[in-house]
C-alpha cells in the first residue's frame, strides 16, 4: 500500500543522538560479499550540529512504516549549505565490518581453518559471535600456515572467502545487522512473492517488478588443477571437474593449492561453480523496498512462465527521494532528469535459485617481493629435518615483519 505523496516515507533513526533530521534523499548499493554503503541526504533546522557526535553511531534507515530498512553505523558526516531555516547534512551508513578496511596487517595464522581465521579477525574488532554466524555445509581443512601480508583486514577476509567459495550477506533488523557466511543455498531467506507488471509509464496500484530481463553468456565449462606434494613426489596430484555445457572450455591452474586429492576435488568443483555463477543472469527494476541481496525473490505473473520461479538477489542499488520535506528553497540534488522525482526504486541483479553462487576473485593475494629473513628454530638432528624445515613453513618467530 502506498503512502500519501506528502507523507514522510523514509526515516533515519539514530537512537544515541537527539536530532531533528529528515531524509531528503538516499542512494545505496549492497551485494553478496560486499560491505553495503548508503549515502543519505538530510535536512535539519540546526545549522551547528556536532558532526563528530554522529560518527560511529548505530543507525537505521527505514524505507517504510513496516520495519523494512538497513541497519549500520554512521561512518562519515558532512554539513552542507544552509537556507533561512534549513541546513543540509550528509551521512554515510555502512556495516560494522566496513571498518576493517582501515586496519592493515602483516601476520601469520597457524593450524586454523578459514572460518576460525575469519572469526578471530572479526572478534579483534569487537564483532562478536552474536553479530555474525556461519551456516556452512562443508568442512574446511586446517591451514598449517596462512599469511596476511600487506592487506587490510577486510581485504583478507574477502580473499579467504573467495579462495574457499564462501559467500556472505547481511540480515537487518531495527537495532542490529548480522553477517551470515554460507557455502550453499540453505542460508538464503525467502521473500514474499514479487509481482511482475510491465512498465507502461503509469503509476501502478501497488509495488511491483517493472522490468525483468534475462541474459545467458558463454562461460568456462571445465576446471583442472595440479599440484605437487614434496613428501610424496611420485603421487600424481590432479583434480578436474567438467560441467554439462558445450563447448569444452577449460580453466587450468597450477599450483592448485591442495595436498590431497579430496581437497583438490573440492577446490575444482568450487572453481567451476564460480565460473558458472553468472552464466544466466537477470536484471530488473522495481519499487519494492523489501528486496535485499542474499535473499530469494519469488517472481510471479511474468508472461514467460518458466521465469516465474525463485531468483537469488546478488546485487541491488537503492534510491529514494522525498522532496516534500523541503519547506524552503535551498539547492537540492533532487532532479527529474530521468523522470524520477519522488518515492523509492531499485535496480537488481539475480541468478536462478539453483545456481550455486561463488564469489568472483576480486581480492588477489599480495606479492611478497625480494628476499625474506627468517630463523630456523628446529633442532637439526637429522638431514631430513633440515630439508623439511626449509621446504615447510618457516617458524614465525624468526620473520621480521610479524609482530
Amino acid at each position: 500500500m502506498f503512502s500519501p505523496a506528502n507523507e514522510t516515507q523514509f526515516i533515519l533513526e539514530i537512537p544515541g543522538v537527539s536530532h531533528d533530521f529528515q531524509v531528503l534523499e538516499f542512494a545505496g548499493r549492497e551485494a553478496l560479499n560486499t560491505a553495503f554503503r548508503f549515502d543519505i541526504e538530510l535536512i535539519s533546522e540546526r545549522p551547528d550540529f556536532d558532526l563528530e557526535s554522529l560518527l560511529n553511531q548505530p543507525a537505521f534507515l527505514a524505507l517504510n512504516q513496516t520495519g523494512t530498512g538497513f541497519n549500520g553505523l554512521i561512518h562519515s558526516a558532512e554539513q552542507g549549505e544552509s537556507g533561512k531555516r534549513m541546513t543540509r547534512y550528509r551521512v554515510t551508513l555502512v556495516p560494522r565490518v566496513y571498518y576493517l578496511c582501515h586496519r592493515h596487517n602483516q601476520r601469520i595464522f597457524q593450524h586454523l581453518n578459514v572460518p576460525d581465521i575469519i572469526a578471530t579477525v572479526l572478534k579483534e574488532h569487537g564483532i562478536l559471535s552474536n553479530a555474525f554466524r556461519f551456516q556452512l555445509g562443508s568442512a574446511y581443512p586446517e591451514r598449517e600456515y596462512c599469511v596476511q601480508y600487506d592487506e587490510t583486514d577486510l581485504h583478507f577476509i574477502n580473499r579467504l572467502c573467495e579462495e574457499e567459495g564462501i559467500h556472505y550477506h547481511f540480515e537487518h533488523a531495527q537495532t542490529e545487522h548480522i553477517m551470515v557466511f554460507g557455502d550453499d543455498q540453505t542460508c538464503f531467506p525467502k521473500l514474499n512473492p514479487a509481482l511482475f507488471q510491465q512498465d507502461t509509464g503509469l503509476v501502478a496500484d501497488h509495488q511491483v517488478i517493472r522490468k525483468f530481463a534475462v541474459q545467458v553468456e558463454t562461460r568456462t565449462s571445465k576446471v583442472s588443477r595440479r599440484d605437487y606434494n614434496f613428501e610424496k613426489p611420485k603421487l600424481t596430484m590432479e583434480a578436474s571437474q567438467t560441467g554439462e555445457a558445450a563447448p569444452e572450455l577449460e580453466g587450468y591452474d597450477y599450483p592448485g593449492a591442495f595436498m590431497d586429492r579430496a581437497r583438490g576435488k573440492q577446490l575444482s568443483q568450487r572453481a567451476l561453480e564460480r565460473h558458472r555463477s553468472d552464466y544466466q543472469i537477470a536484471r530488473g527494476k522495481s519499487d519494492l523496498p523489501t528486496l535485499v541481496s542474499g535473499h530469494f525473490m519469488p517472481l510471479t505473473e511474468h508472461p514467460r512462465s518458466e521465469w516465474n520461479d525463485l531468483w537469488l538477489l546478488i546485487e541491488l542499488t537503492h534510491e529514494g527521494k522525498q522532496p516534500q520535506v523541503l519547506e524552503e528553497s535551498i539547492s537540492s540534488h533532487v532532479d527529474d532528469k530521468d523522470g524520477f522525482q519522488q518515492g523509492y526504486r531499485n535496480l537488481f541483479t539475480a541468478v536462478p535459485w539453483d545456481t550455486i553462487f561463488r564469489p568472483p576473485l576480486k581480492h588477489p593475494k599480495s606479492k611478497i617481493l625480494g628476499s625474506q629473513t627468517a630463523i630456523v628454530t628446529g633442532r637439526l638432528e637429522k638431514k631430513s629435518t633440515a630439508i623439511n624445515m626449509v621446504a615447510s613453513a618457516w617458524n614465525s618467530i624468526g620473520i621480521d615483519w610479524t609482530r
